[in-house]
C-alpha cells in the first residue's frame, strides 16, 4: 500500500469497516486505527466493543471524535498505515459540538493531501 488515501464507502453495517481493516494489515505496516465514534448509547458502546475486539491487540487506537486532522498528523509519522472510522461519525460530533465544520474539513483536506503514509478513510452512503 502506498502513501496516500483510499477512500471506502458503503451502507451502514455493510462490511466497510472490516474491509478497510484487510486493507491497512495487508499492506504490512504498523496498523493505527484513529476512531471517531463515541459511545452515546448502549448501542453504539456494543459496536465500537466489537470493533475493538475484531481488531486484536496488534492495532493502536487513537480516539478521534474531534481533532481528526491532528491525529492524522501525530500519527503519520512513516511506516503506519492508518485507518480513519469513520467521517460520518466525526462530521456528527462536530455538528453536536458547535466547531467549525468548514473549517475543521478544510484542514483535514489539507492533511490529507501531504500524508505520507497510507490512509485508508471510511464513510456512510447516505442516499446514492
Amino acid at each position: 500500500m502506498r502513501a496516500g488515501v483510499t477512500f471506502i464507502l458503503g451502507g451502514a453495517r455493510s462490511g466497510k469497516s472490516a474491509f478497510a481493516e484487510q486493507m491497512v494489515l495487508a499492506s504490512g505496516l504498523k496498523p493505527v486505527y484513529l476512531a471517531t465514534g463515541q459511545a452515546w448509547d448502549g448501542e453504539m458502546e456494543n459496536r465500537i466493543s466489537l470493533h475493538r475486539a475484531r481488531r486484536g491487540p496488534s492495532w493502536k487506537t487513537v480516539e478521534a471524535p474531534l481533532q481528526l486532522s491532528q491525529a492524522i498528523d501525530a500519527e503519520a509519522t512513516g511506516g503506519n498505515a492508518i485507518l480513519v472510522d469513520c467521517l460520518t461519525l466525526w462530521i456528527t460530533n462536530l455538528m453536536m459540538a458547535e466547531a467549525d465544520i468548514a473549517g475543521e474539513v478544510e484542514a483535514l483536506a489539507r492533511m490529507l493531501a501531504t500524508v505520507k503514509d497510507p490512509v485508508v478513510v471510511v464513510s456512510n452512503e447516505t442516499g446514492l
